[in-house]
């Protein structure tokens, strides 16, 4: 199976817990960790960062970003620092409003 298929694989693992408790939740690949981050304002604005450490395959950055859930493709911008800590080296984030609608249906799809 290719880094691709494994990360996409594993992408529904990263929705519900971070979209849950507004904390950074990383998953280990061979070579590299993804990370995510949600923010939640009261059902409005849904801020969501996406950040990746390590060597990652070509393209796979761009495969992540186009399969989150309710974020514009187009809609991605380089981020220096996370919502609590600055980057680390060979790290790097994007960020990108989620619409809260998307939002609230991953968490009724995870029950």
């Amino acid at each position: 199976m290719s880094a691709s298929c494994a990360v996409c694989g594993q992408l529904c693992w990263t929705w519900c817990t971070p979209l849950r408790d507004g904390r950074e939740h990383t998953r280990e690949f061979d070579t590299f960790t993804l990370g995510l981050q949600v923010r939640a304002d009261d059902g409005h604005e849904t801020y969501l960062a996406v950040r990746i450490t390590g060597s990652v395959p070509p393209n796979l950055t761009v495969l992540i970003l186009r399969n989150v859930p309710g974020c514009e493709a187009e809609g991605w911008y380089p981020e220096y620092a996370l919502p609590e800590r600055d980057l680390l080296p060979a790290e790097q984030a994007w960020s990108n409003l989620m619409d809260p609608r998307a939002a609230a249906q991953v968490l009724d799809e995870e029950g």
